[in-house]
């Protein structure tokens, strides 16, 4: 699932009520990625934030990047996604 924000910011997520393992991708507006992290199920207390403001989080299921190989640094081509990103 990707989240596209209007603005940069900081983005923050948390586990609440999703039975499974996600991965999830923290971009900026060019949708370079600036971190990554595992996100546990059904969590409710850790927040898995963006290291800086970003406008897009990318989830995907558990370990998805690591088994892609998808390293932080490298680009999402948000544009063909939404259309209409920078």
């Amino acid at each position: 699932m990707l989240f596209v924000y209007p603005t940069d910011r900081i983005l923050s997520f948390w586990m609440k009520n999703t039975r499974i393992s996600l991965s999830i991708a923290f971009l900026d507006s060019r949708g370079t990625i600036m971190n990554m992290m595992e996100m546990q199920p059904m969590d409710t207390t850790p927040r898995y934030r963006s290291a800086r403001p970003a406008r897009f989080a990318l989830e995907m299921p558990a370990n998805w990047f690591v088994g892609k190989n998808i390293k932080v640094g490298d680009r999402v081509d948000v544009g063909t996604i939404v259309g209409d990103a920078p």
